[in-house]
């Protein structure tokens, strides 16, 4: 019985630090999803070919157009 206690606990001992080491990987993922979360988002940048100057239709008065 001891020697299967002994061999349990070496066990537990080596998985304790498999588990500290996902523990801290988690941790990292938290808080690189906690800094992204935080930061303004990105401006998004002109299609390319496009003068910068067009306005844009909503969707509803492309397909009208278009049907006539």
């Amino acid at each position: 019985m001891k020697q299967h206690l002994i061999h349990i606990e070496r066990i537990a001992g080596e998985l304790n630090a498999w588990l500290f080491v996902i523990a801290i990987g988690l941790a990292m993922l938290d808080l690189t999803v906690l800094v992204v979360k935080c930061m303004p988002p990105l401006p998004i940048p002109p299609a390319a070919g496009s003068s910068g100057h067009s306005v844009m239709q909503p969707l509803s008065s492309k397909t009208s157009q278009s049907q006539s």
